[in-house]
C-alpha cells in the first residue's frame, strides 16, 4: 500500500479545500475557525483505479457544502470523504465502491465509521461518514475499499486533530 499526496483532486476535494481556506480567511467571527490548514488528501492508485480520502472538521465546511452532503455541522464532528475513480488522469470518472472505515485514536480506542455513497455532481460520487472526536487527538484511519469491478484495496492515513 502506498499513500501519496494528490497533485490533482476531484471536484469534491477541491470544494472542501476551497471551503476550508475561505472559512479560515473571512468567516463570521461567531463561528469557529479551523485550527490548522487542511492537509492534502491521501491517495492510492491500484491499476486504473484512484482512491482519494480525507477527513475534515465539519465546522470548516460552509453550510451549503454540509447541506449538499446531507451532514450536520457541529463542534467535534468530523467528516470522512472517500472518492473512487477509474480512468486516465484528467479523464477519470467516478465509480461505485463499497467502503468500510475504521479509526483508531491516540489512546487506542477504535470504532467503525458508517459510510454511505452520495452523488454530488454528474461525474462524482463520494462515500462519506461522520464521527465525533474530542481534540486534541491523532486519528489513524484504515479503509477497505472495494471499487466496482476491481479487487479490495486497503488504505491507511493519519490526521491530527488540533485543539
Amino acid at each position: 500500500m502506498r499513500t501519496i499526496e494528490a497533485t490533482r483532486t476531484p471536484l469534491a476535494i477541491t470544494i472542501l479545500t476551497t471551503a476550508l481556506l475561505a472559512l479560515a480567511a473571512c468567516g463570521d467571527e461567531s463561528e469557529p475557525h479551523p485550527a490548522q490548514a487542511a492537509p492534502p488528501p491521501a491517495e492510492l492508485r491500484a491499476g486504473d483505479v484512484r482512491i482519494i480520502a480525507t477527513a475534515v472538521d465539519t465546522m470548516s465546511l460552509t453550510p451549503e457544502i454540509a447541506k449538499q452532503y446531507g451532514i450536520p455541522r457541529a463542534q467535534h464532528t468530523w467528516m470522512l470523504l472517500v472518492s473512487t475513480h477509474r480512468g486516465p488522469e484528467g479523464k477519470e470518472v467516478a465509480i461505485h465502491a463499497d467502503v468500510e472505515a475504521r479509526v483508531r485514536t491516540l489512546n487506542g480506542n477504535s470504532f467503525d465509521i458508517p459510510m454511505r455513497e452520495t452523488r454530488v455532481a454528474e461525474r462524482y460520487a463520494d462515500n462519506i461518514g461522520t464521527f465525533s472526536v474530542t481534540p486534541p487527538d491523532t486519528l489513524q484511519f484504515t479503509l477497505q475499499v472495494k471499487p466496482q469491478g476491481a479487487p479490495i484495496s486497503t488504505m491507511s492515513f493519519t490526521r491530527e486533530v488540533a485543539r
